[in-house]
């Protein structure tokens, strides 16, 4: 598997399940704190996003194969 995808899958099975703790958007213009009572619907988004990037890898993947 690419390095792509092993850091999408790793972000999924690690990262994601750790932000329900809280976690911190850091951006060019600083950083804010997410709370961990607010963190769902941020999740959610994420998750959404790496699953579909990941599917998306995937897919080119075996097709180039």
């Amino acid at each position: 598997m690419s390095n792509y995808t092993d850091n999408l899958e790793y972000s999924l099975a690690k990262q994601v399940p750790d932000m329900e703790r809280g976690f911190s958007i850091n951006t060019n213009y600083g950083g804010c704190f997410i709370e961990a009572d607010d963190a769902a619907p941020i999740i959610k988004a994420v998750r959404a996003a790496l699953e579909r990037n990941l599917k998306t890898a995937l897919k080119a993947k075996k097709e180039a194969a």
